[in-house]
């Protein structure tokens, strides 16, 4: 975010960012069709590039643009939602967060092409640094490297029973994550990114988000107890905080957000557009494995990703379906250690021990 805040983003960067989509976009053939939504507070210069890359390679891409939503895990327009439906690929190139938890979005997912789900791409709060020098800028042997991490918490999550995460700046929660598929998480965030399904030849359901790089479970609803830190930056407010924000939870129910002026901000935000399942712990338990993702960009695009860094989010979730909310609000704790059933250590203070 540094270049960017003094130097602006000059169209010329076109030049370099045609590089950052040359891994994701790797497996696209002719014929192929991606729906981009995007919205009136992104960067053009990066749907621009995107579009000319998928031309380039001989896919038809349909640009939906509208303006941009009054809150996060709002829905895209319907009309946007309409030309997604016609997709092989959905990118979410928003500056709001969009996920699987919005109605048009699961919609899209159920009922879309190839396999009869579509896969939907997440690029929000994407910009130009980002995929230039950031943790977009990752090839194939960093995300090889990144799988082969992720994919190892993943085995030792689906052995266990319960996970416990602390931070320096005062997290200490822990939370039962029974109750997934037989070796669910090891396959999920052990995948490779943006690869085709070898059966029918269409996009399949691997991970697709950029920049890559994070392993997550979801809290069995109801079980997680303690405090969540969140340090520096989150989804709403956007931007670097100032003052860090403390979530007290009870039985998978925040029951009280304090510190200074951003924690009155998340709470005239949940007041303005979430609803009671907004303060529910649904959402993920998650740390970042890209080394290329600066700390203190006040981005959670990149943020999320950050090698160490927890986000931790409250609202619905990705994975169980458990919880439906309005929102998913998410923020980051810094240095995490996380331990499953009290023996194994996968990160401490930020470095990953698997």
């Amino acid at each position: 975010m540094e270049a960017i805040s003094r130097y602006g983003t000059p169209p010329t960067r076109l030049i370099s960012m045609m590089k950052s989509f040359e891994y994701p976009f790797r497996n696209v053939k002719a014929g192929d069709k991606f729906a981009i939504l995007t919205d009136d507070q992104m960067d053009p210069l990066i749907w621009q590039a995107m579009m000319g890359s998928l031309h380039a390679k001989g896919a038809e891409a349909c640009l939906a643009l509208y303006p941009k939503r009054a809150h996060h895990c709002a829905d895209p327009s319907p009309m946007a939602i309409g030309a997604a439906k016609e997709a092989d690929v959905v990118i979410a190139m928003t500056t709001t967060a969009l996920n699987s938890g919005t109605p048009g979005l699961r919609k899209i997912r159920s009922e879309g092409g190839a396999t009869g789900k579509t896969p939907i791409w997440l690029w929000e709060e994407i910009n130009q640094e980002i995929l230039i020098d950031g943790g977009g800028s990752c090839g194939e042997a960093d995300v090889v490297e990144m799988c082969r991490i992720q994919g190892r918490m993943g085995e030792i999550c689906d052995a266990g029973k319960t996970i416990r995460v602390t931070t320096p700046g005062g997290s200490d929660l822990t939370a039962d994550i029974t109750g997934y598929p037989d070796g669910a998480l090891a396959r999920r965030w052990g995948a490779i990114p943006f690869e085709r399904n070898p059966e029918t030849d269409r996009f399949g359901t691997s991970p697709g988000t950029w920049p890559f790089g994070e392993f997550h479970v979801e809290p069995l609803a109801g079980t997680a107890n303690g405090r969540i830190f969140w340090d520096h930056t989150g989804q709403h407010p956007a931007g670097q905080w100032h003052e860090p924000v403390t979530l007290e939870i009870e039985n998978g129910k925040v029951v009280d957000i304090s510190g200074g002026h951003e924690a009155d901000q998340i709470k005239a935000y949940l007041d303005a557009y979430g609803d009671e399942n907004s303060l529910t712990v649904g959402g993920e338990i998650s740390i970042g494995t890209n080394p290329k993702c600066p700390p203190y960009t006040g981005n959670m695009r990149s943020e999320k990703k950050r090698y160490g860094a927890m986000h931790f989010g409250i609202g619905h979730g990705a994975d169980r379906g458990e919880v439906v909310s309005r929102l998913r609000l998410e923020a980051i704790s810094d240095r995490v250690t996380m331990v499953v059933d009290d023996e194994h250590v996968l990160a401490e203070n930020g470095k990953i021990l698997v």
